[in-house]
């Protein structure tokens, strides 16, 4: 399967991987907003402060997992468009669930 040629595989792979990458982002923003409830306010302001840093290095590293490794694993073993095809697909999926994203605030707003 890392060695097939079908140019159909990637571009599921990278919908699998954008949707891996929206689920950690929503966990992640879970976490994030209810860091005061989980710790009722005895959380000091430099542990906060620590912690956020420390889930933003984490999630850019997730993330970049999700969005590059793949691709760039392919790529070194010249399959070049399986590789592009899975980027591109996992960058379009993101900016398709971004957009719907924007939408539903904008739905909601109104």
């Amino acid at each position: 399967m890392l060695l097939n040629r079908d140019y159909r595989n990637p571009f599921w792979h990278g919908f699998l991987h954008a949707v891996l990458v929206v689920i950690y982002l929503l966990f992640l923003s879970l976490i994030i907003l209810n860091i005061e409830f989980m710790f009722q306010d005895q959380i000091g302001q430099v542990i906060r402060y620590t912690f956020n840093f420390f889930l933003i290095f984490l999630s850019v590293a997730v993330c970049g997992w999700l969005i590059f490794f793949e691709p760039l694993k392919k790529l070194l073993h010249h399959h070049f468009k399986a590789a592009t095809v899975m980027m591109w697909s996992t960058i379009g999926w993101l900016f398709v669930f971004l957009i719907l994203f924007i939408l539903g605030l904008v739905l909601t707003l109104v």
